[in-house]
């Protein structure tokens, strides 16, 4: 257990520098880091998920689904106080791969004229919250979906090191949108909405409390009727405010050179912009029922998270829809999107020309011994997708 009075001292400074990667990894439009070395034509799954433990991340489970490919295995361990072995089934902090279950019960609700999110948010949100974020009035949900409505990120520089200071010194209490929003108000903007693009936590806060205002209760009750048993995902919770559906594994990061459990911090988060626990096949599950070639959703719903149309302009070689990125990598369609806490990285990738999915957890974050045997692994993983396939 973390001595919370040292734990306090040290978080900040050491977590803050991992900035958007907390509860955003993979906002990092760079990534996939993709091949250059000929890899085996045949990969020996395994013996890769031992090596990176061997290299230094304490645990990682895998999931590969494709018609040649079904691989799902794990290594390392869970807890390095209790050495408990990391399983397949384990559940875990998925931090921005869960935009995409947000962004499509936002979808959903939409279709179904509960919302229109080419709306402006000020046809739900109060005076009290709009008052404080500029350029409010112009702004509409799809924005704040799909990273152009320029709204301060709560989770960059000038703010981030505020919001791990209150979570750190009241970690056992539940956090929610309303509370993470207090950490975005009174900034400034970024731009104009719809005059670039700009990855920003706050704008899914902003949807959890639009998507509470329409339902008249907390989303989570919605996200779970509609996906998590509307499509199966029968290990998957919403984080905090169904903490007693499952239990996260540990995760680790490194704070003045010591290396910490962050379980009982992160546990406790229930937000919009990083919503779910689960598993690498209900995660797979999930971005499969978004972009899958045998999706059984309707087109009209997922296409507001990925339709070509519909996409905007990361950079040069890749787009973003509604929590979801889209690349072309060697030819091949590719619509992913990470997450990360610190402590905790996830991996998420659809590959539309082999029907591959591809779920990577890693208990793990935010040191080098850790992030560059992570990293080495991941891209080792995808090379030997992209050439064998």
């Amino acid at each position: 257990m973390i001595d919370i009075n040292v734990f306090q001292k040290t978080m900040i400074a050491s977590v803050v520098c991992l900035g958007l990667a907390a509860c955003g990894s993979s906002s990092d439009s760079s990534a996939p880091i993709i091949p250059s070395p000929q890899p085996e034509p045949t990969a020996d799954y395994q013996d890769m998920l031992q090596a990176a433990v061997n290299s230094g991340v304490p645990g990682i489970v895998m999931a590969i689904e494709s018609p040649e490919i079904n691989f799902i295995g794990a290594a390392g361990v869970a807890d390095i106080d209790t050495q408990a072995p990391m399983q397949t089934y384990h559940q875990m902090p998925t931090g921005s791969s869960g935009k995409k279950a947000t962004a499509l019960l936002v979808a959903m609700l939409h279709e179904e004229g509960v919302l229109n999110m080419d709306n402006s948010i000020s046809t739900w949100l109060p005076t009290t919250i709009l008052s404080r974020i500029e350029n409010s009035e112009s702004m509409t949900l799809r924005q704040l979906l799909n990273h152009t409505a320029g709204v301060w990120d709560y989770l960059d520089n000038g703010s981030s090191e505020e919001w791990f200071e209150a979570i750190i010194n009241d970690p056992t209490s539940v956090k929610t949108d309303i509370f993470a929003l207090q950490f975005a108000l009174d900034r400034p903007a970024y731009f104009a909405p719809g005059d670039a693009f700009n990855y920003s936590n706050t704008g899914y806060l902003l949807a959890g409390l639009i998507l509470d205002k329409v339902l008249g209760t907390h989303h989570h009750t919605a996200m779970r009727e509609r996906l998590f048993i509307g499509l199966g995902m029968n290990n998957t919770y919403y984080n905090g405010l169904e903490k007693d559906m499952g239990s996260i594994i540990s995760g680790y990061t490194e704070f003045d050179g010591e290396i910490e459990n962050t379980k009982f911090i992160y546990e406790n988060i229930g937000v919009a912009d990083a919503p779910l626990v689960s598993t690498v096949e209900d995660m797979s599950l999930l971005l499969r029922a978004i972009v899958g070639e045998n999706s059984t959703l309707d087109t009209a719903i997922t296409e507001h998270l990925f339709a070509s149309n519909r996409l905007v302009q990361v950079n040069n070689e890749t787009q973003y829809g509604l929590g979801i990125f889209y690349q072309n990598i060697n030819g091949k369609d590719v619509y992913h999107h990470g997450g990360g806490d610190p402590g905790f990285i996830t991996e998420n990738y659809y590959v539309a020309d082999s029907d591959l999915t591809l779920t990577v957890f890693f208990n793990c974050s935010g040191y080098e011994a850790c992030q560059v045997p992570a990293a080495n692994f991941t891209n080792s993983v995808l090379e030997t997708i992209f050439e064998d396939r």
